[in-house]
């Protein structure tokens, strides 16, 4: 073999080493950012709440401090959990979409799509598996983090394809499943089968869109998957994204990055439904997610309390938080407006209605 011959042989193969070490590189300088992202974090986790929003003012006293999303979630869940607006006789409307089936028909009145209903059960012993088609969703009407929902697909010997797990399950098995997590107010119900966008024949379940809503206005967004709790050997993958579409990294540092996931194929439908049930909710802060399948955007449910705490980079942090205190603002205007505070506009002293 001639010199130049080798000459090709030994640059291609320098070249292409260089490719992969550039590789490593990059991806380890990923890496650092993402675990300095994480750092800050549980950094301002330990703080106090008096600690992260007046920080090293110079007149803590009089200090109005900065504004914190997870302070504002934490606030809500609260109240919700504790039973506070209960002890003063009130209970907070968004509460009546705490259950699967009020929030659709929530989201479908405000002209949102929302799956197809096979059919309801007031017990899991009731649930007629024979009248259900070869693919269908099944669940109860509370409870959360994807412990009481069953993407089934029926198999030839009689058992189904569970497709949270890709494990293969049978009926008494998620008979059993459901009595475990029943609660006062469960009944249960099967869904027609949502197929990710593009996924074709194969029918893969489609990730969630978690829209972060302000009275309104969405501001941030997450396209997240593997978020369930009864597939415990699934990472929890996501990319997120603010409303206008430009990607964000290392926001939501605690959460893998899902290199694979698709950003939000129809982002305007995603803001534009979104924005209108939001609008419709009347409160300062809520999650609503969403599904993209071959059908177009469907409705998933609403979040009261959005979490996962800790969340967020203190940026972000504060920029949702300034988000919450601008919805927090304009909802007390509209009310206000409206007369349902009894505030008179006129001059002088308000007046009791």
């Amino acid at each position: 073999m001639s010199a130049t011959t080798q000459r090709p042989t030994s640059l291609a193969r320098a070249r292409d080493m260089l490719r992969k070490v550039t590789g490593r590189v990059q991806r380890r300088r990923r890496q650092i950012e993402t675990l300095k992202a994480q750092i800050l974090i549980l950094t301002e986790e330990v703080k106090s709440p008096f600690e992260r929003t007046v920080g090293d003012a110079a007149d803590p006293e009089t200090t109005l401090g900065v504004p914190s999303y997870s302070l504002a979630a934490r606030m809500h869940r609260r109240h919700n959990t504790q039973r506070v607006n209960e002890r003063e006789g009130f209970r907070e409307p968004i509460l009546q979409l705490y259950t699967k089936r009020s929030a659709q028909r929530f989201a479908d009145l405000h002209g949102v799509r929302v799956p197809r209903i096979l059919g309801q059960w007031e017990d899991p012993d009731s649930i007629d598996w024979d009248t259900l088609p070869q693919k269908f969703v099944l669940k109860s009407n509370v409870g959360g983090g994807g412990m009481n929902v069953f993407p089934l697909v029926r198999e030839a010997s009689g058992s189904f394809r569970d497709m949270l797990t890709d494990e293969l399950t049978t009926r008494d098995a998620v008979v059993r499943r459901l009595w475990d997590r029943h609660q006062r107010r469960s009944f249960y119900f099967a869904e027609e089968f949502l197929s990710a966008r593009g996924s074709g024949d194969h029918g893969s379940v489609p990730s969630d869109i978690k829209v972060f809503c302000f009275y309104g206005k969405p501001v941030y967004l997450e396209v997240r998957t593997g978020d369930w709790s009864r597939a415990k050997d699934v990472r929890s993958q996501a990319r997120t994204f603010a409303a206008d579409g430009t990607e964000l990294f290392d926001v939501r540092a605690l959460i893998d990055v899902g290199d694979e996931l698709e950003p939000p194929a129809d982002l305007e439908e995603v803001i534009r439904a979104s924005s209108r049930l939001s609008a419709a909710i009347r409160r300062p802060i809520e999650r609503l997610d969403f599904f993209e399948t071959d059908a177009g955007l469907v409705f998933g449910e609403v979040t009261q309390n959005p979490g996962h705490l800790p969340a967020l980079v203190p940026e972000w942090d504060r920029t949702l938080g300034e988000a919450y205190e601008d919805a927090y603002a304009r909802l007390l205007t509209d009310l206000a407006a409206e007369g349902a505070l009894h505030v008179d506009f006129g001059e002088g002293e308000p007046k009791a209605q």
